[in-house]
């Protein structure tokens, strides 16, 4: 009876720890990473976005504490590609972006170094809470202490863009000046 208890139980663990891991889950990626933005790393020519985390896209200007306005995509983007500083990375993939983007994942450097974790203590990226609740606490702690983007003013990546997008849109549904080009 115990024999048969413990089939069962394991017969009934095991499409729960396949979902715990994600469908379609690959294999680690390790290898020396580079940033491409302050959420996107490449390693072995493969794209990573990092998972729990939104950063700056480009074009997205932030606003320092003296009021002045600055390129926070690039700030964010240098900032990523100190911490990665030509270690080796290693993904390990979470699923797929949104539209077949790049594969979602957790990268840790050759030291440890959650690099989500890292971009968003220093307040150089936003937790991503539609897709994890992960970084949420230390968001605040950055928050507090006024650190990176968080001395100034910063828009939310998901917001900005949505704005963006609108503003295209508006532009596309303006009806066009004759004679202009």
């Amino acid at each position: 009876m115990r024999g048969a208890c413990l089939i069962l139980f394991m017969l009934l663990a095991l499409p729960v720890s396949v979902l715990a891991q994600g469908a379609g889950n690959k294999a680690p990626v390790k290898g020396i990473g580079a940033a491409k933005e302050g959420d996107l790393v490449t390693v072995k020519g493969q794209e990573f976005r990092l998972f729990g985390i939104d950063a700056p896209d480009r074009g997205q200007t932030c606003v320092n504490v003296r009021g002045q306005s600055y390129d926070c995509f690039a700030l964010s983007t240098r900032i990523l590609e100190l911490l990665i500083n030509n270690m080796q990375i290693e993904c390990t993939p979470r699923g797929q972006s949104a539209a077949s983007g790049p594969t979602l994942a957790v990268c840790r450097a050759e030291n440890g170094d959650d690099l989500a974790y890292a971009m968003v203590e220093r307040g150089m990226a936003l937790a991503y809470r539609p897709l994890s609740f992960d970084y949420i606490s230390i968001e605040a702690r950055a928050i507090s202490f006024r650190r990176g983007l968080w001395g100034g003013r910063v828009e939310p990546p998901w917001l900005w863009r949505s704005r963006e997008t609108e503003r295209k849109l508006d532009e596309m549904r303006k009806p066009k000046q004759p004679g202009a080009q």
